[in-house]
């Protein structure tokens, strides 16, 4: 799409369609087609299996955590447990809600290499609630690495991500992170990033991250651009690469979500309805119209960052108005369809544009040519 700017209401006219159409609902689609993707073919893979694109129906979220798959501790009737996302019986009904409300594929943001209980959990999840979901492996921030990170090469860490890849049936490297506050990226972040490209380069794998905005006052707006010029310092094509939580920095000219695109990378708004955030939603709507005003309609990816619960370190507070989770009435995993899209409809989005951001831009961003490793 060009990049010139338009009118907003000449580009949200030419994208919509008639009113009352809703986002396309989501069907179980877990069973394999006829014909299963061909050597050369983009897939995108899911813990079940590789799927092509077109597979996915209803809306992708790329970054939400959906939890380890621990043992859960004792639980009373249905109450929720202290950590929902160790409770696989649990997050059965949440999942199962979600796709109802519209979603059809979710990506399980890892801040880690996932252990051994991962795949499993997260395949009975994808069985039982017929939603595909999606692995992921990384290493998070610096004071989370394994200490034996310190002293290993580039290559070497790649070497683990590749083979946690593999051993986890990986959809995607992310979320790989910068440490709160800081104003440049650390050597070891920026290794471990490099790192994170040649583990792309050799698996094809797409790529997402967790930036520190709004964490206090010597974050630059260009982090995100810095973690960009890291990624293509190790050869990876910015097509394949989402910078996470730009929604998070105030930028109502979306200076900082341009240059990004401009680029080619992806940009997430990945934190959208926290309650009493840094961030409000409103202005995140205004930024979003000015960043399709812009002609960057295909870069634009939506989802929540949400664990399952409120989590007061990140944004929220106990006092959530209203339910919160699905089993309860609340919007649940599905938050960005039933709390975000409303908002941006409300200010002039039409559906076909809205389903475009939430259903084809997350396919094209999770899709890609396997490589051996």
């Amino acid at each position: 799409m060009q990049r010139a700017a338009w009118q907003r209401r000449e580009f949200l006219a030419g994208l919509g369609i008639a009113a009352g159409v809703g986002l396309e609902v989501a069907k179980t689609a877990l069973a394999a087609p006829s014909g299963s993707p061909g050597k050369g073919q983009r897939i995108i893979r899911t813990v079940l299996r590789d799927i092509e694109p077109r597979e996915v129906f209803g809306a992708t979220l790329i970054h939400e955590h959906l939890g380890l798959g621990r043992r859960p501790g004792e639980q009373s009737g249905d109450a929720p447990p202290a950590s929902p996302t160790e409770d696989a019986s649990w997050m059965e009904t949440e999942l199962k809600a979600a796709k109802t409300a519209g979603v059809g594929c979710i990506v399980s943001a890892q801040t880690g290499v996932p252990g051994p209980a991962v795949l499993p959990y997260l395949t009975r999840l994808s069985e039982q609630c017929g939603l595909h979901l999606i692995n992921a492996a990384a290493y998070y921030t610096k004071q989370t690495y394994p200490a034996e990170l310190a002293a290993q090469t580039e290559d070497q860490i790649a070497d683990g991500l590749v083979q946690a890849a593999t051993a986890g049936r990986v959809g995607a490297l992310g979320e790989f992170g910068v440490a709160n506050g800081e104003s440049e990226m650390d050597p070891i972040e920026k290794k471990v990033f490099r790192a994170a490209g040649k583990a792309h380069l050799r698996t094809g794998l797409p790529i997402f991250t967790h930036n520190n905005y709004s964490t206090g006052p010597n974050v630059p707006a260009e982090m995100a651009l810095y973690q960009l010029d890291e990624f293509e310092s190790a050869g990876v094509r910015p097509e394949s690469i989402a910078l996470g939580h730009v929604c998070c920095h105030y930028d109502p000219k979306v200076d900082v979500a341009k240059r990004l695109a401009k680029r080619g990378a992806f940009v997430a708004f990945d934190r959208v309805t926290r309650q009493q955030q840094w961030v409000s939603d409103e202005h995140r709507v205004a930024m979003v119209l000015a960043f399709l005003d812009a002609g960057y309609i295909d870069k634009l990816l939506i989802s929540s960052d949400y664990i399952g619960r409120v989590n007061t370190n990140v944004g929220e507070v106990n006092g959530y108005p209203g339910p919160l989770h699905a089993r309860d009435g609340g919007p649940g995993y599905a938050r960005p369809l039933k709390l975000f899209v409303p908002l941006l409809r409300k200010a002039g989005v039409k559906d076909k544009a809205i389903a475009h951001i939430t259903q084809e831009n997350p396919r094209r961003f999770l899709s890609f040519v396997p490589k051996r490793g």
